[in-house]
C-alpha cells in the first residue's frame, strides 16, 4: 500500500484529493493509513463508518457515495500508478467534453502494464495479454455486459457519471462493470491506448489478468461451464441490459463473431 500512495503522491498532474476507506483490514494497514493522513492532511482523508468488511464492490460504492468532487478515479491497494496516469485522462475527459458536453455521464479507462510482485513487466499491455479489444467491445453495451473491458482501477469518470451509477443495483458482478454499463447507458465511454498503470499480479489477486490462450481456455472448457457462466451474466444484466434469454443469446452469438471474425 505505501507503494501505491506514493505513486499517487507522485503524479505530474497535483490537483486532487485522496479518500481511502479500510475494509477490516487485520495488518497494519490502519497504522499506515493514518500515518499517510497526518502526513498529508490537504491532500489525503480516511473515510470512516460502521459497515466493518463489506467486501470490494460495497467498499467502493462507499466511497462514490462519499466523493464529492467533479472527477473521480478509484485506486486498489498494490497497482503502481505511472507518473502521467492522471494528466493523461483528464485531457481526455476534457477532450469528450468538448464532443459530447459536461452533462452527460462520461467515462475514460486506460490500457495497463502486467506486472509481478516486484514489478518486473509481465506483459506491456493488459488488452493485448488477455486479447481485449475495447474499440470492438464499446460499440455496444450489449457487447460490454458480454465482455467488460473497462478496468476500475484506471477509470476517470465525471460527476453525472457517478449520479447514474449509483446506488448499485445488487447482485453486482463487479464495480467497474456496473458503472461502465449505466455509463455507456445514458453517456460516453472512451479509452487512452496507453498503459498507465502498472497492474500488479499475485497469488492474492482477487480479480487478475490471464493469457488470452488461458481464459478461452477456461471459458470454453466444457459446455457446463459455458452454460453457467453465461446463466450468470444474464442474472447480472437483466432487465438493465438483457430484456429476455433470447436477446441475450442473440448478442452473445452476434459478439462471438465480432470478437473472433470482425475486422
Amino acid at each position: 500500500m505505501p507503494e501505491q500512495i506514493k505513486s499517487v503522491l507522485n503524479q505530474s498532474f497535483t490537483d486532487w484529493h485522496l479518500l481511502i476507506r479500510d475494509d477490516g483490514s487485520t495488518d497494519e494497514t490502519l497504522n499506515i493509513l493514518n500515518e499517510y493522513a497526518e502526513k498529508y492532511p490537504l491532500k489525503i482523508k480516511r473515510v470512516v463508518d460502521d459497515s466493518g468488511n463489506v467486501g470490494v464492490i460495497r467498499s467502493f460504492e462507499i466511497l462514490l457515495k462519499n466523493s464529492t468532487a467533479d472527477y473521480i478515479m478509484f485506486c486498489d491497494q498494490d497497482d503502481f500508478w505511472l507518473p502521467d496516469k492522471i494528466e493523461l485522462s483528464v485531457e481526455k475527459i476534457l477532450q469528450m467534453e468538448k464532443q459530447f458536453g459536461k452533462n452527460i455521464p462520461l467515462l475514460v479507462h486506460t490500457d495497463l502494464k502486467v506486472v509481478d510482485e516486484n514489478r518486473n513487466v509481465i506483459s506491456d499491455s493488459m488488452w493485448k495479454f488477455v486479447g481485449l479489444q475495447p474499440k470492438k467491445i464499446l460499440k455496444s453495451i450489449y457487447n460490454l455486459a458480454l465482455c467488460n473491458c473497462v478496468t476500475g482501477c484506471t477509470i476517470l469518470m465525471n460527476k453525472k457519471a457517478k449520479a447514474v451509477s449509483i446506488p448499485f443495483v445488487y447482485p453486482v458482478e463487479m464495480h467497474d462493470a456496473w458503472i461502465a454499463l449505466c455509463v455507456k447507458k445514458y453517456g460516453e465511454i472512451d479509452f487512452v491506448d496507453t498503459p498507465t498503470i502498472e497492474y500488479r499480479q499475485h497469488e492474492k489477486n482477487l480479480y487478475g489478468a490471464k493469457p488470452e490462450p488461458f481464459s478461452l481456455y477456461k471459458k470454453f472448457l466444457t459446455v457446463k461451464s459455458a452454460i453457467r457462466i453465461s446463466k450468470m451474466k444474464y442474472a447480472y444484466y437483466h432487465p438493465f441490459v438483457f430484456k429476455s434469454v433470447l436477446q441475450f443469446l442473440y448478442h452473445k452469438v452476434k459478439y462471438f463473431y465480432i470478437a473472433h471474425y470482425a475486422k
